[in-house]
């Protein structure tokens, strides 16, 4: 019987509804909740009902767009993981009930006064909410009792729950930072002893359901289990994240931070399985037409480097400080290379979701992408220097403008894995000696380069710009680093490619060189006397070296 005879006809099917209709109706009231008010006496600190009724809705939604495409083990196993996660909610949002000065929740109220809000019947919806999710939860796991017709042996089950034990131990931190006398940013830690036992559970949800899922011998269970812990996580931490970014005297935790990147990251984890396989030669047949292809894996790399440039570029637009007394920060000079930066690989993001382009400039996506991180620490080191000082505090700017870490990496994760099908696609090829002259110019732009990352690229009065040695600036020399360590391996690398790829391998690291060459004329404004030091004219050197040697390589592919 296949799947989707079982999922019109048997029993199972019926409860596996029933489950959804129970977590639907959940979501339902999860959603009224903040719309109606969980307090009495207290404001949110912002319109935050869109958000959470659109972090509520978005599991029954996806699990009822699986459902009618067929995919029923997938949306049982997304029901389940979110059930897993609403038993500390229901606890942790019952503390309101007790006690609700004690619990900090400024997405749902924000005391201005010491006197004590009342509870009101939206924190009832809450708690009924959390229930009707948790029966559903309870009767989608296991499939709703639906035998697996495929099984597939987990691989890297150990990768989805490092990374969701990283997003529980960000959930046991401070949700967000708190001046406001008020408004207490207390963690887990901090709660009496029914919201510590709920943030408690809510933390070992992520590494508990993703072990559940990541072990389970059905693909489907392990894809839906890791969807429905990332969409678990978001529900959890980006309310505290936007009220950290919107409200006044409220700022963003480390903890939630970590608990983001987790939760964003975590759903590529699967793929990363099939891939290990497939770079193992371990065609497994029956599971081949749910691979994703390549044009796929292209567009979903294009789309989230065009996420990723886009909070760069609106990251540069917003505030990057703001000074505790409410006035006007200055302007950073250091952001200007941001927009070289977003628009180089928002550039290629939109040339990677073109078919006819996409698989030619891919190589080029990482060292665009790591161009981006060295314009990003150049405007990150004097906010958190100030924020270090007591003199000022990060604005929305600079949270946006983290957001395209993560976002990139999933562009990276999504290129690796069509680079992986595109070689397992084509096979063996025979691999083309690599004429002199190539070979002349790559090493000398690696020449080059280095010592465009070891020398300053300008000098001013009382200033010298960062370099490999750690200063000033030990944020902007570890990115150096890191950077050049990044471009000796894909000089390699493009040694070893096909000419066309390797000729968009030397673009990408003639990008990241061409942000460390603008530095003079973008930022130089900030010193008195600024002139161009050796860095900038041997990242010049070195962008002519790899333009020479790309224009090579790729005559050479078109032969």
């Amino acid at each position: 019987m296949t799947r989707t005879e079982l999922e019109n006809q048997t029993p199972a099917a019926a409860r596996l509804r029933t489950s959804w209709a129970l977590a639907a109706a959940g979501s339902l009231l999860l959603a009224a909740g903040p719309l109606l008010g969980v307090v009495d006496g207290a404001d949110p600190a912002f319109t935050s009902w869109p958000l959470l009724a659109l972090l509520a809705l978005l599991p029954p939604v996806v699990a009822g767009v699986l459902l009618m495409r067929g995919r029923p083990f997938v949306a049982a196993g997304l029901i389940a993981a979110v059930g897993v996660f609403a038993v500390g909610r229901l606890l942790s949002d019952f503390q309101i009930v007790l006690d609700a000065m004690k619990v900090a929740r400024p997405e749902l109220f924000r005391p201005t006064t010491l006197v004590a809000v009342v509870p009101s019947a939206g924190v009832w919806l809450l708690i009924a909410g959390h229930l009707l999710v948790i029966a559903g939860g309870a009767l989608a796991a296991g499939r709703a009792g639906m035998p697996a017709d495929e099984s597939e042996p987990p691989t890297l089950v150990a990768m989805p729950v490092i990374i969701a034990a990283w997003a529980a131990i960000g959930l046991l931190g401070k949700p967000f930072i708190s001046t406001d006398p008020f408004q207490l940013d207390r963690g887990p830690w901090d709660l009496p002893v029914l919201g510590l036992t709920g943030g408690l559970l809510i933390a070992l949800a992520a590494p508990l359901a993703t072990a559940l899922a990541a072990s389970s011998p059905d693909p489907d269970t392990r894809q839906g289990g890791t969807i429905g812990v990332t969409l678990a996580l978001l529900a959890v931490v980006l309310p505290p994240l936007v009220a950290g970014t919107v409200a006044a005297g409220l700022s963003i935790s480390v903890g939630s931070m970590i608990a983001l990147v987790a939760a964003l990251v975590l759903p590529i984890t699967p793929l990363y399985g099939r891939t290990a396989r497939l770079l193992r030669g371990k065609r497994d047949e029956t599971r081949d037409p749910a691979l994703p292809s390549l044009q796929r894996m292209h567009l979903a790399a294009g789309v989230f480097a065009v996420l990723s440039a886009a909070a760069m570029l609106i990251g540069a637009l917003l505030p990057q400080l703001v000074l505790p007394t409410g006035g006007v920060a200055p302007d950073l000079a250091s952001v200007n290379l941001l927009w070289v930066a977003g628009l180089a690989f928002a550039g290629l993001g939109l040339l990677l979701v073109l078919p006819s382009t996409a698989a030619v400039v891919r190589p080029a996506l990482v060292g665009g992408y790591f161009a981006m991180q060295f314009a990003a620490a150049g405007a990150t080191e004097p906010v958190l220097a100030a924020s270090q000082l007591g003199v000022a505090q990060p604005g929305a700017g600079f949270w946006l403008m983290t957001v395209e870490i993560p976002l990139g990496l999933l562009a990276l994760a999504c290129a690796g894995l069509a680079g992986a099908i595109e070689r397992e696609n084509a096979g063996e090829t025979k691999k083309e000696q690599v004429p002199v002259t190539e070979l002349g110019a790559v090493l000398l732009a690696g020449l080059f380069a280095a010592g465009a990352f070891a020398l300053p690229t300008l000098r001013g009065d009382r200033y010298t710009s960062p370099t490999l040695v750690p200063d000033n600036d030990p944020t902007v020399s570890a990115v150096l680093l890191i950077s050049l360590i990044v471009l000796i391996m894909s000089l390699v690398l493009a040694l070893r490619s096909k000419p066309a790829r390797g000729a968009a391998t030397l673009v990408g690291i003639a990008l990241l060189l061409g942000v460390r060459a603008l530095e003079l004329p973008l930022t130089g404004g900030r010193v008195e006397g600024a002139v161009a030091a050796p860095g900038t004219w041997l990242a010049l050197a070195s962008i002519a070296a790899l333009l020479i040697a790309a224009g090579l390589m790729g005559t050479r592919a078109t032969r």
